[in-house]
């Protein structure tokens, strides 16, 4: 057996364990010594502070003892942008995308996917999330009407379904002020505001009743808090056969006063104001002089951005420069149409349009500018009973697979044409 080694004053080696323990005291002693280190150091410096701190004057000191007595008061530090707010100068980036209508083309693909739309977005899910909001216009009622079938052109219905696509895809808000809001009457536009309030949508335009539609419509996205308009031109007669009640609800741009729809928004808290105006002629490229008209009307009045539908082909933007009131002078920015998002339109120009792409931001002063604007062309590919809406950029070189010749050539042409409306001055994005 292997002996012990003589240890010098009899002390005998520490066993693993031992040594482990003594280990353990050793670093528990140490830790307790800093933290009575960092005590004794906190106080001293607190100590100074209080010392050095300058005293004040003894009629505030009453002030506050007072004070101390009376109910908390809640204190807001001085905002760094805009009144009310405090906190670093904010921004939120927008998309914005033109007509979503569901025609007899895209009611018959969905309903061999049992009435399931997924399908048709599906080539641009990604680029409506790549956003912090994403906003569209929802042209026709939506949900079942009676025992009415779901239909297209001239009266637009199409299932509920959509809306789950759309949500899911990245869609956060809607306008309904349209042409085809009444095309299943007051019934018809109930039910399409019932169905969009239930998929979670934020949306303008669409009331159920008129106390709604006197509401200000205010979403608080990034911070900032967006107020929200919406009018059209018309109701394709519609509003000969629909109740009186149901009338009264569409916001027709000729009635509206846009300078206390303006005030009401403002007096609400709304610090960035969108006005959605469905207006104009169809199939034109360019801007008539009504949109002309009521484009100039509404950003006198303080709208700070115009997004324009209805012509079912893009149509030009920029920023128009105009004094208000108060003297001031404004940069609005304007897109007269957005163009068709989705539809089986088959007119030349009808069958592409844009995903807008702009951002927000907050200036120092407490306004608002729009920057970084560009534009996604798009293009609706319809072939072998299919369509589905895509970006057209990225395939410019290399088509999609499964693409025809004629499908490609229309694509390409489309492309450009978007790129002759808009210009080359703002960004031209793939993603």
């Amino acid at each position: 057996m292997q002996q012990r080694p003589n240890i010098p004053g009899g002390r005998r080696p520490l066993s693993p364990r031992q040594r482990y323990e003594a280990l353990r005291r050793r670093r528990r002693q140490n830790m307790i010594a800093i933290a009575a280190m960092a005590l004794v150091a906190a106080v001293l410096v607190t100590a100074v502070v209080l010392i050095l701190r300058p005293r004040a004057p003894k009629d505030v000191a009453a002030a506050t003892a007072v004070e101390a007595t009376a109910e908390p008061v809640e204190v807001t530090a001085e905002p760094t942008g805009a009144p009310g707010y405090s906190g670093p100068l904010r921004s939120v980036r927008l998309r914005v995308v033109g007509d979503i209508m569901m025609c007899k083309g895209n009611l018959k693909y969905a309903k061999k996917l049992k009435y399931d739309f997924h399908d048709q977005f599906s080539m641009v899910a990604d680029l409506l999330a790549n956003a912090d909001y994403t906003m569209g216009n929802m042209e026709g009622t939506v949900g079942k009407y009676n025992k009415s079938a779901y239909s297209g052109y001239p009266q637009f219905n199409c299932p509920e379904t959509v809306l789950e696509a759309l949500k899911d895809d990245g869609i956060d808000f809607l306008t309904l002020a349209n042409n085809h809001m009444l095309d299943r009457w007051t019934g018809g536009l109930l039910n399409t505001v019932n169905w969009v309030e239930q998929y979670g949508f934020d949306h303008v335009g669409g009331y159920r009743t008129q106390e709604e539609k006197d509401a200000p419509v205010i979403y608080e996205v990034g911070n900032i808090k967006f107020g929200f308009l919406a009018y059209t031109h018309s109701t394709n007669t519609m509003e000969r056969t629909t109740d009186a009640e149901g009338v009264a609800l569409v916001p027709y741009i000729h009635q509206a006063n846009f300078k206390a729809d303006v005030k009401k928004l403002r007096d609400a808290g709304a610090e960035v104001i969108v006005a959605w105006p469905h207006w104009g002629k169809e199939y034109v490229r360019d801007p008539d002089s009504t949109q002309k008209k009521y484009a100039k009307k509404l950003a006198e009045a303080g709208v700070d951005i115009i997004l324009g539908s209805h012509s079912h082909i893009v149509q030009p933007m920029g920023f128009q420069t105009v004094t208000r009131d108060d003297g001031t002078v404004h940069d609005v920015f304007t897109i007269f149409s957005l163009g068709n998002f989705i539809s089986d339109h088959v007119k030349q120009y009808c069958d592409n349009g844009v995903i807008l792409d702009l951002t927000v931001n907050e200036r120092a002063d407490g306004s608002f500018t729009v920057d970084d604007v560009g534009y996604i062309p798009t293009y609706t590919w319809k072939q072998g009973g299919g369509i589905r809406v895509m970006p057209s950029g990225p395939y410019l070189q290399t088509r999609p697979s499964g693409m025809d010749d004629a499908n490609y050539q229309r694509m390409v042409e489309g492309y450009n044409e978007i790129v002759e409306a808009l210009g080359t001055n703002y960004r031209i994005l793939d993603r």
